[in-house]
């Protein structure tokens, strides 16, 4: 079996989508994925799939979809229900735990190559850090969970897995500026300060593409802009070293090795 979480949630059989249909039952699923080895107790369960406003026979509905997902399996895996319950999604207690193998996860295996990924950018070899993070966002097929309904229980699993998202497109476009591909950089980095737009490093990431192609106007354009942005709907600055690289980034004659270290040299 495959389970995919980056992007809508899918469940893949030898290449056949055998992921639920209904949508409580792809939301049950949903949560025991992203805590696959953990107990999840049925009162929780209940509180996602009914946002804490359960009916009477929240616990019969439940366990009946308990029950279609392990059919499902069993179908979808040629053996028994019996069998998916003793050893696949296995009841203990008064909780459900979902065994999983990192190998048929995808987002074990993203995580796998983030941590790779930071790890060249560590040693300085940002070309295999930019090798990794294409491979890893080519697995990624759009917002995680994007066919489930998220409630309260599922949600920071969700935010946690846009978080995700985010660190590897960011480290992506640093790999970018340290390759000395600077206009690449900054189309990434465009898109994303639009998406995010009080996020200082991505702003940063832009400043340093913008001038390392020699467009130091509109460089600090980006900084006054976020400047005023932070000021007007936050009440605060940007960081020290935001202002350090816009400080820099104004002198005649910058200080090349800093700009050199944050990846800004030209």
């Amino acid at each position: 079996m495959e389970f995919r979480t980056l992007g809508s949630l899918a469940l893949i059989v030898e290449g056949r989508d055998i992921t639920p249909s209904a949508p409580k039952q792809r939301q049950a699923l949903a949560l025991l994925l992203l805590r696959a080895g953990q107990r999840v107790t049925m009162p929780t369960l209940i509180d996602e799939l009914w946002d804490g406003v359960p009916p009477r026979t929240a616990m019969t509905a439940l366990q009946t979809y308990i029950g279609v997902i392990r059919r499902i399996m069993a179908e979808g895996t040629r053996t028994t229900v019996k069998h998916v319950a003793a050893s696949r999604l296995v009841t203990d207690g008064n909780s459900y735990v979902l065994r999983v193998a990192d190998d048929e996860w995808d987002k074990p295996s993203f995580h796998q190559l983030l941590r790779r990924s930071r790890a060249a950018i560590a040693r300085d070899d940002a070309a295999e850090a930019e090798r990794l993070m294409r491979q890893g966002l080519a697995r990624w097929q759009g917002p995680p969970l994007g066919n489930v309904k998220i409630g309260r229980v599922l949600s920071p699993h969700a935010e946690r897995l846009c978080e995700l998202h985010l660190g590897a497109r960011e480290l992506l476009v640093e790999s970018l500026l340290r390759t000395g591909r600077a206009q690449e950089a900054v189309e990434e980095a465009t898109e994303l300060t639009i998406e995010h737009p009080y996020h200082e490093n991505l702003h940063a990431q832009l400043m340093r593409g913008l001038y390392s192609s020699g467009r130091r106007a509109a460089a600090l354009e980006v900084y006054q802009r976020l400047r005023t942005r932070m000021g007007e709907d936050l009440g605060i600055s940007p960081s020290p070293s935001v202002n350090t690289l816009h400080h820099v980034m104004l002198q005649d004659e910058p200080d090349e090795q800093f700009l050199a270290l944050s990846g800004a040299a030209r």
